[in-house]
């Protein structure tokens, strides 16, 4: 409580007349918009992220992705070209495969 009352008496000013109430109001006005927008923009990418074909390829890459680190540490220059040409190709394939999944999950008729 005691930080926001320092952050209160830190970010208001005392309004000396109506057109500074006016102003402030607008900048109010102008904030709420600006959050609703951002609140609404996170809610669409929550709501694509959380698609059960999305959910898939995004841990699948994850996986790729880790297993392809370890390999990149260790070994030769032969072997870890090898494994990350094999890597690629195993994201290319998980890419196409969360598509399918996409498409299987998709209701008929939507977008």
């Amino acid at each position: 409580m005691h930080y926001l009352n320092n952050y209160l008496r830190l970010t208001m000013n005392k309004i000396k007349s109506i057109q500074q109430l006016k102003l402030e109001k607008q900048r109010l006005k102008s904030r709420e918009e600006e959050l609703e927008n951002d609140i609404k923009n996170n809610w669409k990418e929550l709501r694509i992220a959380l698609k059960p074909g999305n959910i898939v390829k995004d841990t699948l890459n994850e996986e790729i992705k880790t297993e392809m680190e370890e390999n990149l540490n260790g070994g030769s220059v032969l072997k870890s070209t090898f494994n990350y040409g094999l890597s690629l190709l195993a994201r290319k394939f998980t890419d196409k495969a969360g598509e399918k999944i996409s498409g299987f999950f998709k209701k008929p008729g939507s977008n």
